[in-house]
């Protein structure tokens, strides 16, 4: 049970984040965006780049959720630990394809 827990935490965290990203306050959060000189930042959009990195931390944030409730799923016998596997795997092989997505966006349509 503590695993789901700390599961809908992580959830929970990465949703505050994704608004903050979303209201355009969390560009501090983006790494390698808060540490650039001030030269390099005039050249991105900061609107679409918190935009992007939000969708980002939205979708680890539903992932999240929906991991915590298979395994929910899986402690109280409704499902078979085996059966994690494929989703695990599946929801792993979403979040490298959204982050290389954004990172691809990022350096493309939220440049200035």
């Amino acid at each position: 049970m503590s695993g789901v827990i700390i599961l809908l935490v992580m959830a929970l965290i990465f949703l505050v984040m994704s608004i903050f990203l979303f209201m355009g306050k969390g560009s501090w959060l983006i790494a390698g965006y808060n540490t650039a000189s001030q030269e390099d930042r005039n050249k991105y959009d900061v609107k679409k780049l918190c935009r992007a990195t939000g969708l980002l931390c939205l979708l680890c944030c539903i992932m999240m959720c929906v991991l915590a409730w298979l395994g929910y799923r899986v402690e109280t016998g409704a499902m078979q630990e085996e059966e994690m596997l494929p989703y695990g795997l599946g929801f792993a092989a979403v979040i490298l394809a959204a982050a290389v997505v954004t990172v691809i966006y990022s350096n493309t349509r939220a440049r200035k």
